[in-house]
């Protein structure tokens, strides 16, 4: 009954999940776990970004406190802002894309892009332990519910990803521009760039914020179903 109840109302069910995923994400253990998608969305950010300017990932690090960093290396200093630059946004447009397909319900092209990303990673940067258990286990857990060929599962799974990886661009980015105002010194991204370009971080922490929600807004507008419809 319940599920011919989402069924029929799925602009509820949407808003169910996203209720979860925000919670989820709070959990101590399950949260940090699941908030990993998006440190990994961010640090492929700065290694594609390095990628696109001749530069090169010398590794990538995830941490179970949910940070993360990549070392690279850039011909310039211009190329090393932008790979700086490129975390926040490029996570927040992996996600929104990640959402594209999951309200579609297109679970498969999600499961190959979350898979490509991890293995990818697994395979060429990431060589710290927990990294590397993090990304074996969750390569596991894809496969699994892939495995298990439930259309129902399968699309709350790949919505849920997207949803709390969706989420948590937002929150990290408005932890990143607290800190670029509060303590610039400490701010990750934004004080790289601000020590390269010697523009305060507060300025790089706004910019980046612009962008990040610039994207977030045109994935709300384009894939949140309209949350005051008629239950049926």
């Amino acid at each position: 009954m319940i599920k011919e109840f989402f069924s029929r109302n799925p602009h509820l069910l949407f808003y169910t999940i996203l209720a979860g995923s925000v919670l989820v994400i709070r959990i101590p253990v399950i949260g940090r776990y699941f908030r990993t998608v998006n440190t990994l969305l961010h640090e492929s950010g700065h290694a594609i970004a390095a990628i696109l300017t001749s530069g090169e990932v010398m590794s990538i690090e995830l941490s179970s406190d949910t940070s993360g960093s990549a070392y690279t290396k850039s011909g310039s200093k211009l190329k090393a802002m932008f790979v700086s630059f490129a975390g926040y946004p490029v996570a927040a447009l992996f996600s929104g894309i990640l959402l594209a397909f999951a309200t579609a319900q297109q679970p498969k092209t999600v499961f190959f892009l979350l898979l490509s990303v991890a293995l990818l990673n697994l395979a060429l940067f990431v060589r710290n332990f927990y990294g590397i258990v993090w990304l074996f286990s969750f390569s596991g857990l894809i496969l699994f519910v892939f495995w298990l060929g439930d259309v129902t599962l399968s699309y709350i799974f790949t919505l849920a990803v997207s949803l709390i990886s969706f989420s948590e661009t937002v929150f990290s980015t408005l932890i990143i521009l607290y800190l670029s105002f509060s303590q610039p010194k400490k701010a990750g991204d934004t004080t790289n760039l601000a020590r390269a370009s010697g523009i305060p971080a507060a300025f790089w922490g706004l910019l980046i914020t612009a962008l990040v929600s610039w994207i977030v807004w045109l994935t709300i507008a384009r894939y949140f179903p309209f949350p005051l419809k008629p239950l049926i």
